[in-house]
């Protein structure tokens, strides 16, 4: 009789410590849930890139907030940051960032994001010199134009002339359209839409001759044919 009754006494505080491991597994488990263990970023408070891109984020949106005061030092700040950030993502978001605030260094930051090693960093600086406007965007757009070898830097600076909405715009797109790839032909003809409000379709010397005079003695597309365009 003794033997099974040991057997059964053993058995059972088996399974009592088995019971006690579960929980305590459980407990660490629930534990590790409500207390997410840090990271050693968290630990000695250091920024993530994650943490940085967040902020610059933000910035761009309470830019408008911001004093005129703070928005001189924020800018200068980041005048400073993008010359020595590695990171072309960041560089990128820093360019996002410094476009949300009207100081006069913006534009330098901008003109001198072209010669940037990153294409897409030119891109971003193409976008934002087209959304500020002004007689030094567009010199600065249409230089990148004939100068860029890179085509998708060139494109946006095509589109960013169209943006700009600006008049003297007119010439350097209709020289775009000369241009053998059909991309940016393309995107000089949308352009000049943009900023003249008429449309010669691609014809290349009606688009001169209106640049050059503000008028042509071609007709304008028809509506027939922009609603063609628009379906086909």
């Amino acid at each position: 009789m003794h033997g099974p009754v040991h057997k059964l006494a053993a058995l059972a505080v088996c399974s009592g410590l088995g019971l006690l491991s579960g929980c305590a597994a459980t407990a660490d488990g629930v534990s590790g849930l409500l207390y997410k263990k840090k990271t050693t970023e968290e630990v000695l408070n250091i920024k993530t890139p994650d943490d940085r891109m967040k902020e610059l984020q933000v910035l761009a949106k309470t830019a408008k907030k911001k004093t005129p005061d703070e928005q001189q030092q924020i800018t200068s700040e980041l005048s400073k940051e993008i010359q020595r950030e590695n990171d072309p993502l960041m560089r990128r978001q820093i360019l996002r960032t410094l476009t949300a605030f009207p100081n006069p260094l913006v534009s330098a930051v901008l003109v001198a994001a072209m010669g940037d090693s990153d294409t897409e960093v030119r891109i971003v600086a193409c976008r934002a010199l087209g959304k500020r406007g002004g007689k030094e965007a567009v010199g600065e757009l249409t230089r990148v134009i004939s100068s860029d070898t890179n085509l998708d830097v060139r494109i946006a600076a095509v589109r960013a002339l169209g943006e700009t909405r600006d008049a003297t715009a007119l010439p350097p797109l209709a020289e775009a359209l000369v241009d053998p790839d059909p991309a940016m032909q393309f995107r000089a003809t949308a352009a000049l839409r943009h900023v003249s409000g008429r449309d010669f379709g691609n014809d290349v010397q009606a688009w001169r001759e209106y640049a050059q005079t503000g008028k042509s003695s071609t007709p304008e597309v028809s509506l027939a044919q922009r609603m063609r365009r628009a379906f086909f």
